[in-house]
């Protein structure tokens, strides 16, 4: 799998805040020599230069500021030289909680800022890209100035379907790595033969990776908490996991991973996959 084309949300917003957010994706797809498709419209509230919610925003003072952002980013990808085309609102004909899903789905992988504390309406644009698109999403956290495409990943391994997928969707970015470290929680779950991240970090060797194993124990923190220290203690630049949607009270009782990065937001760009 190679990465041809990247299906880009843009929140609008103030002038470098946008900038700030172009930053890795454009990088990506100039390692990639990538397509972008970008699609520009509030997902969430609209917030100004300090970072305040802007509620009274008329529908007209909202598509004029959408379509600021359009313009800062057609300049952005004209100046990288990239191949692009820039969606606005007007170009959809429904609620644009499916259309960065829609997009995916002829992509290879879609990006998106996405921090702590984000409203329902982000939330659920990128809930939808995760859980229904059938590629692969990274979530950038705001903020994120990374000039270059990631060259230290950490892969979250348990041998899940969903882990499979995310590990297979990140290849691309995995065969460019400088250094690629899979963890798994070893005291989490029991790993069959043919399960464990030792074979996982073979086969990524043979795809050219230069990739090591990392059992580490789950802790107080939980599962993601150890991964997440992993990922520090490696000076990851990208994080690569399985997303897994459970019953509400499923969450509640036993937590879940992948929950708690949309509730806190990622603390590094992370790929995930259903």
């Amino acid at each position: 799998m190679a990465i041809t084309t990247i299906a880009l949300h843009v929140e609008p917003g103030a002038p470098e805040t946008v900038e700030a957010c172009l930053a890795l994706p454009l990088a990506i797809a100039e390692a990639h020599a990538a397509h972008v498709t970008a699609l520009v419209f509030a997902a969430g509230a609209f917030r100004d230069a300090s970072g305040a919610d802007i509620t009274s925003l008329t529908d007209q003072d909202l598509t004029a500021r959408e379509e600021a952002a359009a313009v800062q980013v057609r300049k952005a990808l004209e100046a990288r030289g990239l191949r692009f085309e820039v969606r606005g609102r007007s170009s959809f004909a429904y609620g644009v909680g499916e259309v960065l899903a829609d997009q995916m789905r002829v992509s290879d992988v879609g990006i998106m800022s996405f921090g702590a504390g984000v409203d329902a309406g982000k939330r659920f644009v990128a809930s939808g890209g995760i859980f229904s698109s059938g590629r692969p999403l990274l979530l950038v956290p705001p903020g994120n100035a990374a000039s270059s495409h990631p060259t230290r990943l950490v892969l979250a391994w348990d041998a899940s379907p969903a882990a499979v997928r995310a590990i297979h969707g990140a290849l691309p970015f995995i065969k460019r790595a400088e250094a690629v470290t899979v963890v798994s929680v070893t005291d989490d779950k029991e790993f069959r033969p043919g399960q464990s991240g030792v074979e996982l970090a073979h086969l990524l060797a043979r795809h050219g990776a230069q990739a090591a194993f990392r059992p580490v124990q789950r802790g107080r923190g939980g599962v993601g908490a150890a991964i997440l220290d992993v990922a520090r203690e490696v000076q990851a630049d990208m994080m690569v996991m399985g997303a897994v949607r459970h019953a509400p009270l499923h969450n509640l009782v036993f937590g879940s991973a992948t929950m708690d990065l949309l509730d806190r937001g990622p603390a590094l760009p992370t790929l995930l996959a259903e």
